[in-house]
This record gives C-alpha cells, structure tokens and sequence, in this order.
C-alpha cells in the first residue's frame, strides 16, 4: 500500500514524463530543455533533480512511449513456434522498422548518455505504467531488459550457434555482434543527419548485412 507521500512522488514522475513526451513530439527532441518540461509539468526547474538523475534520464523514459509498437511485436513473436533463426531475423526486423522511423529517440536511447544502464530505465518505466507492459516468454523478455545494445543483440544471437545453415560459433559470435552493433550505429546516424533517407531502405541495409554475416 502506497502512502500518500509514495503517491505524490509517483504522480509528479509521471507528469515530469508525460510533459517532457509531449514536448518530444511537438518540438523534437534537441529543442527540449530542463525549463520547457519544468514549465510544461507546472514545477520549478530544480525540482527535476527529485525524481531524475538528469534531463536525459527523463528523455529516455518520455521516449519509451515510441516502443510500443516494437513491443506488441515482439509479444506476438512470443507466441510464435519459430525457429531460432526465424524469430532472430523477426526481432531485427521489427526493431529496424521502428528504430528508422524515429531515428533521433532510438539512437539516444541505445548510443545516449544512460544507454548502458537500460534495464533499470525500463523497469523503472513500466512500474509507471504497468498498462503498456507486454508479456513476452523468458528468451525475449530477457532481450527486451537487456543492460544495453550489445547485451540485447548477443542474447537473441547466442540460440543461433546450434542451428543448421548458420556460419555463427563461438569463436565469432562477439565479432559478429560487435559489427551489427556499429552498423546500426552508423545507419541511425545517417537517418538522424538526414532525415529523407527512406526508412525502408536503412531497415534492408541492416537486415541484408545481418544475414550475409550469419548465414552460411
């Protein structure tokens, strides 16, 4: 049972994340400032420091509302009976559709300031709002609370390494995962410098060189 002060502390997060969201998709996320969430949450500019480490940890929670859609998608892969592989090229393929439309919050979230402390920003988020939290079987939702980047896409490439068709070992599998990694740090890049390149085309680069590097 929460005490009111519990309660009070939850509320003013919540409107410090809402504001600070709202402000994210009215004027992107490089205009927003400590000043324009403090004034649009109705509180000092100070008392941010309350209830976040700093502006970007607040940023990373305001943007998690952009991974709903990755989110369903991946708890309809949960209830799939894939193979490793099929469900491997799946997540990459939902996560790129999402990541290349909003380019700017997905590459802060996973190249930003807080990017290595990821599970805790993600369970911090969905104690907010358990209604947006998915279920998701134990391989995927270990994935999806990875510590960060490097941690999520070498969970969902270990299964790899004893199915057929596959050039992945162990030998390799850090190499391989090293290089996916940068390359989707240099294909949001690209995106985020200039916004034109059609979504579709980053997402195939990405999925294309994944498969050429795992596949026998």
């Amino acid at each position: 049972m929460e005490t009111n002060k519990e309660l009070q502390k939850k509320q003013n997060t919540i409107r410090f994340i809402e504001a600070a969201r709202l402000l994210i998709d009215e004027i992107g996320l490089k205009k927003v400032s400590i000043r324009k969430i403090a004034e649009q949450a109705g509180f000092h500019n100070s008392t941010i420091y309350l209830y976040f480490k700093d502006i970007d940890e607040l940023i990373l929670l305001a943007s998690l509302k952009h991974f709903n859609g990755y989110s369903v998608a991946l708890a309809n892969q949960s209830r799939q009976k894939n193979s490793p592989y099929e469900s491997f090229l799946a997540i990459w393929e939902f996560f790129a559709q999402s990541a290349f439309e909003k380019p700017e919050i997905f590459y802060n979230f996973f190249f930003g300031k807080h990017s290595d402390n990821l599970t805790d920003v993600l369970e911090r988020y969905y104690e907010l709002f358990p209604d947006e939290k998915t279920i998701y079987r134990e391989d995927i939702r270990s994935m999806y609370f990875g510590r960060n980047i490097y941690e999520r896409c070498h969970m969902i490439l270990n299964p790899l390494l004893e199915e057929p068709g596959v050039r992945l070992t162990e030998e390799n599998l850090d190499l391989v995962n090293d290089v996916t990694v940068g390359y989707l740090k240099y294909l949001l890049e690209q995106k985020c410098q200039d916004p034109k390149i059609p979504a579709e085309l980053l997402s195939k680069k990405l999925l294309s060189m994944i498969k050429y590097m795992i596949d026998a």
